[in-house]
Order: structure tokens, then C-alpha cells, then sequence
């Protein structure tokens, strides 16, 4: 229940082991390597050459994706790694000719992209030709060199008229005829004297009027319409019989990934190669491992290799060690959380035992509804039952699980089982009585009935894991050996706070007068000790005095305002309930409406029963699905910003190295080697 206890690890060995001690640290997976990297001599030339590909085979891996059966959504955003064992693998990289599959696609691909582009041009080509399809000219005709010549173009319909009568009072000998018209623009044929064009062009671009040019053709454009009609029905066809040989393909991308992942670990493990220490026969290497690996690993290398020598010391103190959580089963999940805020240096305290209890308690306390409990727990039991899902996946959805415990324990306790339901149905159907009676009796605190306790529980809560990290740090020092700062940090902070929370407690009239001296000298002493020791680090009597002036006024509008975050739970554990009764309220009358505006059923008791449950059963069932989605983020949020914020400040700061094994890396599958 603490950080990973990390020794260094040291090997000499022989240059002609070293690529097989290097593959045997990799498949075991133990030590993290400090300065290593090895040249595989062992991979045919075949695989060894192809890590030059491996940005291509990433992409053909994706792009072949597109191309496969419909996956589940569940599925796409869980992204389950297939299990890969060591036979299976042998026969893919024996077997499979990944260079070729990438060849093929190569060719599919730009014979596919060309399909597409031509289709994509006789496409904007038809575009063009639909406004001129009654144009009965043959295309060839329109570019022939004759003494008259032929303009198309396109004009505003309101300015159409203007610009030939413009061109007539002009005198200028032309012959136009509309081809097409819609409410902005008439399609215009113009027929002109060569001589007359510099004029008649300058006459129409003062109208604002589009020269159209059509492709040279043979025929009319309804005769190239058709052309392209049958050219485009032809590329179709031809684009499907590419797709569906991409498609082929696709069933060997499952192969490709497997390959990709072992050619990307034996990159990995060649790029090292130029950090790692090497005489002309022998070669050193220098790694961190756990100190409850230290057994496995001189067990292996010792049993495989007799040329080795392996020395284990402790890391000296100006070395920056990695940091692994090794925590209990109950606690391991609620590393998620530690992780989001970073992890501790390798000296210091993991915060994770002792925000796991809060956690737990403060989302149940945020959603309190025992049905939202129950609908977290199968969420989370379907999810590791159903899917093999990696470390962080297993760690999460256990998390989840054990707030849904929470949630189910608090809403017991609360009384709200989707809100008021088991009342609102009991009231219909005393077959359900029982049950809400049973409900009833669990109930310690209700809420909506008792708001104000709620807030003192929720404020009594924040005051104790505000002490609580206090004490925390304490024990940090202790583990450090920093004794004084305990005694001028944390001593001096909880007698201080001591008194304050007195105070303010009998401010509130909630403790007796009697017990005021005790807890007004318990804060000055907490505050005149803090003054004097909270700007020790400071030079000079004046910048110590003033820092410790502005650290006590830190602490103490710090302290009330740590107290007040703390009435989000109280807001989350009160809104869970009246979302819940209001969605059920809602249901029951809007059953009530719908079914007293249809006459015919009003009149007839077992259909108007049979109607309004189904429509109060599809409000009750989206209405709660919506609270409890809503529930779910604020009740992860929140609690998750009170240990950042109001916890974590005041013992714990981030700044540990993860411990990062020397091992096998996968993207797509998982290699059991």
C-alpha cells in the first residue's frame, strides 16, 4: 500500500548475448532501462528491413478499417485488443507476405483515387452541360473558325433585356437565342460578326455576363449527356469490383497488425542501440526494477545466460527514480485518480490510500439513488465480464464499480430509489407497499426532508479531510524524517484550526458558551505559532514576520473557503432527488393528459390502464436515463476537484517519473510472446 520500492539493476554480459538478454528483459517485461538498445541480428532480412514501412503499414492498417464489416458502437470505443499467443504469431510472420498485401493495396488504392477522379470531373461536366441540353448545335460546331462565331454564356434574367438592347441601338448584327431560363439567369446563345466581337464582349462584361465554355465534342450536348451517363454507370461498376477487391484485401489486415506490432517492438529495441554502453566483447546496461522482482530476474538471466554478471543496489540520492502505486485490490482502482493529478515523487507519500475512502463516499453522496447505484454496477460488471480490456480499462471500470456500491449503500440510506418511485407506484398498486415500507426503514436521513442536516453532514465531512491532510502531511515528514516541520507546519496548523472550528461552532450555537476560552487561546496559540514559524525560510526578522502574517491569513480565508466547496456534495445529493421525484411527477401526469384527451379510451379502463403505462413508463425511463447521465459527470467531477483542490493542497504535490518497463508495446493486438 505505498510507492514500488526500486532498486537499480546493472548487467555486464558478452556482445554475442546480448541480443537474446535483450529480448528476454523485453518479453519479461520488469526492469525499466536507464541507457540500452540492441541491433536484432536474429530477425531474417526480410522483417528486419521493413521498419522503413511501418508508417505505411499504420496507414494501410486504417484505411483498410473502412473496408471491413460494421463494428458495434460498444465495441469502436472500448477497442479491445485481440490476444495474440507465440504460435500464432510464428506462423503470420512465417507465412504472411505483408510487403506484397501492401504492394496490392498500393495499386487498388491509386487505381481506386483515378475511378474516383474521373467520375468526379464527367460529374462536374454534367453540371455544365444540363442548363444547355436543348441547345441543338453540335458541340463541334462551336469552335469552328467562320466568319460569324458563337458565343454561350449565362445573364442575369432582370438584366437580359437592357444588355440587347444595348447591343442593338449599337447596330450590332448579332442573333440570340435563350436555351434555358430560370427566376436569376437565362442561358444564351449569340450568334456575331468576328469583327464586332472586342465591342460585343465589352458590352456584355459591363452587363456582368458569364462566358460559358463547353468541352469539344462530337454531337449535341444531349448526345454527350448520354455519353456520360454510360461513362459514369461504367466507372460504378468498375469502382465497385475495386472495393470489393479492397475488401479482400481487408480480411488480411488482422495479419498486418500483428506484424506491425512485432516489427514496431524490434524497432524498439534497435533504436537503443546507440546509448548503451559496449566494449569490443562485452557490453553494459543499467535499468530500475521492483525490488519484488528481484528474484525473477536473477532467477532467468542466471539460469539462461552463464556469462553474465547482475548487481542490484539502492539508487543514490541525487538519481531520479520512477515511481509505480502498488496498492491493495479495494485501493488499486482509485490510482485512476492519483494518475489525473500525477503521481508522487519517489520519497514522498501515495495519496491514493487515503483518498480512496472519500471518493467512495462522496460520489455515492453526490448521486445517492439506489437504482443509479444498481445501473452503475451492471454497467461496470458487463463491461469487465464482456470485454478483456487492458490495465487502465479494468482500473476504471472497477472504480466505477465501487462507487456504484456507494451510490447504492447512500441511496439506501436516503431513501430514493429512482427518486419516489416505489411510492408513486405503491399508491397504484399495493402489491408494492411491502417494498416501500422496507424502503422506509432504511432511511437514516431524508434529504428533501431534512435539507439543513444534509448540509451540516456534507461541511462536517470537509472539515474532517481538511484535518485529516494535515495529518497526512505529517506522516510524510515523518517518513522523511522532517520532524520540525511537523511541529511548525502541522501542529501548529491543526491547534490553530482546532480553535477556529470551535468558534465557529459556537457562532453557529451549536457547542456551549462554557467551552469558548478553551477554543479562543487554542486559536491564538494556533495563530501566533503560525505567525512565527510560517516565514521561516525567509532572511531577515521583517520578511519573516510579514510572510507569516500573509500565510495566516491564507490559512485561515483559505480554511472557511475549503468548508463552503465542500456544500457541493450537499447540491448534488439534493438535486439527485427532486431531478427524480420531478421526472416521476412528470410521468404520472403526462400519462394522465394524454390519456384524458382520447375519449374513446377514457371510456374503456383496461385499455386507458395499458396506454398510460406504457407512455408513463417511456417519460419515467428517458427522463432517468438523462438525470442519471447528468449525475453521473457532476458526481465525478466535483468529488474528483474536492481531493485536487481542497485534499491534495495540503500534503501532496506531483512531480514523480512514471515507471515505464522495458517491454512489449502493442497498438493493435496483445502479443503473448
Amino acid at each position: 500500500m505505498a510507492i514500488a520500492k526500486i532498486k537499480k539493476l546493472e548487467i555486464i554480459g558478452l556482445q554475442q548475448d546480448k541480443d537474446k538478454i535483450l529480448g528476454l528483459l523485453q518479453k519479461m517485461g520488469r526492469v525499466e532501462l536507464i541507457s540500452l538498445s540492441e541491433k536484432d541480428a536474429s530477425v531474417s532480412p526480410r522483417i528486419a528491413s521493413s521498419d522503413a514501412n511501418l508508417l505505411e503499414m499504420e496507414e494501410a492498417i486504417a484505411y483498410l478499417a473502412s473496408f471491413q464489416d460494421n463494428v458495434s458502437f460498444l465495441k469502436r470505443i472500448v477497442q479491445i485488443k485481440p490476444i495474440v499467443y507465440a504460435q500464432k504469431l510464428h506462423d503470420i510472420i512465417t507465412n504472411f507476405d505483408y510487403e506484397k498485401l501492401l504492394k496490392d493495396l498500393s495499386e487498388l488504392r491509386n487505381h481506386w483515387k483515378n475511378l474516383i477522379q474521373h467520375r468526379e470531373r464527367l460529374v462536374q461536366e454534367k453540371h455544365l452541360l444540363l442548363p444547355w441540353r436543348k441547345l441543338k448545335i453540335p458541340l463541334e460546331l462551336l469552335h469552328c473558325a467562320r466568319p460569324c462565331g458563337i458565343l454561350l454564356g449565362v445573364s442575369r434574367t432582370n438584366d437580359c433585356a437592357a444588355m440587347l438592347k444595348e447591343c442593338s441601338d449599337k447596330g450590332m448584327n448579332i442573333f440570340t437565342e435563350a436555351i434555358n431560363q430560370d427566376r436569376t439567369n437565362t442561358y444564351l446563345v449569340i450568334l456575331y460578326l468576328k469583327g464586332e466581337l472586342e465591342e460585343l464582349e465589352a458590352v456584355l462584361k459591363n452587363h456582368h455576363f458569364n462566358f460559358v465554355t463547353l468541352s469539344r465534342h462530337t454531337g449535341t450536348v444531349e448526345d454527350r449527356l448520354l455519353e456520360i451517363n454510360r461513362e459514369i454507370l461504367v466507372l460504378d461498376d468498375q469502382l465497385q469490383d475495386a472495393k470489393t477487391e479492397i475488401a479482400k484485401l481487408s480480411q488480411q489486415r488482422f495479419q498486418l497488425m500483428v506484424v506491425y506490432d512485432y516489427l514496431a517492438n524490434l524497432k524498439y529495441r534497435q533504436e537503443v542501440d546507440k546509448n548503451l554502453t559496449k566494449q569490443q566483447l562485452t557490453f553494459y546496461l543499467s535499468s530500475w526494477v521492483k525490488e519484488k522482482d528481484i528474484k525473477l530476474i536473477n532467477k532467468q538471466m542466471t539460469s539462461e545466460f552463464r556469462n553474465v554478471a547482475i548487481f542490484f543496489s539502492e539508487p543514490r540520492s541525487d538519481e531520479v527514480v520512477p515511481v509505480d502505486l502498488e496498492n491493495k485490490p479495494l485501493i488499486e482502482p482509485f490510482e485512476f485518480i492519483t494518475k489525473i493529478y500525477g503521481l508522487p515523487k519517489y520519497n514522498e507519500l501515495d495519496p491514493t490510500p487515503f483518498l480512496a475512502p472519500f471518493f467512495f463516499v462522496y460520489f455515492g453522496f453526490c448521486v445517492s439513488d439506489l437504482g443509479y447505484g444498481l445501473l452503475i454496477i451492471g454497467i461496470c460488471l458487463y463491461m469487465l465480464k464482456k470485454f478483456q480490456l487492458g490495465p487502465q480499462g479494468v482500473r476504471f471500470f472497477k472504480l466505477f464499480f465501487f462507487c456504484g456500491i456507494s451510490t447504492v449503500i447512500i441511496g439506501a440510506l436516503t431513501g430514493s430509489w429512482f427518486g419516489n418511485l416505489l411510492d408513486v407506484i405503491s399508491q397504484s398498486n399495493k402489491t408494492f407497499l411491502p417494498l416501500a415500507r422496507f424502503k422506509d426503514s432504511l432511511i437514516i436521513l431524508d434529504p428533501l426532508a431534512n435539507p439543513i442536516k444534509l448540509f451540516s453532514v456534507a461541511l462536517s465531512i470537509g472539515i474532517f479531510q481538511i484535518w485529516f491532510g494535515n495529518i497526512v502531511a505529517a506522516i510524510g515528514n515523518i517518513k522523511n524524517k522532517r520532524y520540525l516541520d511537523i511541529v511548525f507546519d502541522q501542529l501548529t496548523m491543526l491547534i490553530f484550526l482546532f480553535g477556529m472550528t470551535g468558534l465557529g461552532l459556537i457562532f453557529l450555537k451549536l457547542f456551549d458558551q462554557t467551552r469558548a476560552s478553551l477554543f479562543k487561546y487554542a486559536a491564538l496559540i494556533g495563530a501566533v505559532s503560525l505567525v512565527l514559524t510560517q516565514g521561516r525560510s525567509e532572511k531577515g526578522p521583517g520578511a519573516k514576520l510579514f510572510y507569516g502574517v500573509y500565510n495566516l491569513y491564507n490559512i485561515a480565508s483559505g480554511y472557511l473557503s475549503d468548508i463552503l466547496s465542500y456544500s457541493r456534495l450537499w447540491a448534488l445529493g439534493l438535486v439527485t432527488g427532486v431531478m427524480a421525484n420531478t421526472i416521476n411527477l412528470i410521468s404520472v401526469k403526462f400519462g394522465e393528459i394524454i390519456v384524458n384527451m382520447l375519449p374513446f379510451i377514457n371510456k374503456i379502463n383496461f385499455v386507458r390502464i395499458i396506454v398510460a403505462t406504457i407512455i408513463i413508463t417511456i417519460i419515467c425511463v428517458v427522463g432517468h436515463l438523462v438525470s442519471f447521465l447528468m449525475n453521473l459527470l457532476g458526481a465525478f467531477i466535483h468529488p474528483l476537484r474536492l481531493q485536487f483542490v481542497e485534499f491534495f493542497s495540503k500534503f501532496f504535490k506531483s512531480g514523480g517519473n512514471p515507471y515505464k518497463p522495458f517491454k512489449i508495446e502493442t497498438k493493435y493486438v496483445n502479443l503473448k510472446i
